[in-house]
């Protein structure tokens, strides 16, 4: 059903490759900085999101690769962005529950997640710290947005589940740049989870869960200009200012 909806979400009104490699162009050594490494994107990774799909990448980094996809959807960015931040109200991959520890007005929370894993693993979780980054919007004209994570391990203590192994390294994180109309995001993540389940397994799941969690996200986002309403708890932007109400969609 994702693969439906993300391919229902491109079909209307979808940017050429060209548009879409011209506005990365335009970014991606500042992405890169602050992703922690270059990230290039191909002719081919262009086409793929053009048609509707989500190009995907691994990218070195000293320990285990960061899984990376990236997609295009029509919902503005606003949409999109509050989409990523108000997640309580969805799933975002399959077998991954989560409880929200503490939400700041400026986007910053304390999030506890558990991924379920079939027998005879254990199951996985942890707590993550996650904020946006207001500097690099700053630093684009406001063109490109980021929001990162990172284990919290001083929470811990917040949860008592012993039926699940913490991980021992999470991170990540979410850029949305304006592009044709819509919005191209990227999502990020580099994990190790412990046990006896290699990194290389890991990634390889990482990147299989792509379209699912982008598919997610643009479905969501679809839904955000009749929930977020005048009377919904004020979000801020990548930019760090509050996102008014109503949004267009």
């Amino acid at each position: 059903m994702i693969f439906i909806l993300l391919f229902l979400s491109v079909a209307a009104a979808r940017p050429s490759a060209a548009i879409l490699a011209e506005t990365w162009s335009k970014h991606h050594g500042l992405i890169g900085q602050n992703m922690g490494q270059p990230m290039a994107l191909t002719d081919t990774d262009f086409q793929v999101i053009a048609k509707g799909g989500v190009a995907k990448h691994r990218l070195r980094m000293e320990g285990p690769d960061a899984a990376i996809g990236i997609g295009w959807t029509p919902h503005n960015r606003k949409a999109v962005w509050i989409a990523i931040i108000d997640d309580i109200h969805n799933t975002m991959v399959s077998g991954l529950t989560e409880k929200r520890l503490g939400l700041r007005q400026d986007g910053a929370k304390l999030l506890y997640q558990r991924l379920g894993l079939p027998w005879p693993f254990t199951d996985r979780q942890w707590v993550i710290a996650i904020q946006n980054n207001p500097k690099i919007a700053a630093s684009s004209s406001n063109n490109v947005w980021q929001r990162t994570w990172a284990l919290d391990e001083e929470k811990h203590g917040v949860i008592n589940n012993d039926n699940a192994m913490w991980v021992p390294l999470l991170n990540g994180g979410w850029i949305a740049v304006e592009a044709g109309g819509g919005t191209l995001l990227l999502y990020q993540a580099q994990a190790t989870i412990g046990g006896a389940i290699p990194d290389e397994l890991v990634t390889r799941w990482a990147m299989a869960t792509m379209d699912e969690m982008l598919g997610n996200v643009f479905e969501r986002a679809g839904e955000i200009p009749a929930h977020y309403s005048e009377h919904h708890r004020s979000i801020n932007g990548g930019d760090g200012q509050p996102i008014v109400a109503p949004i267009a969609n």
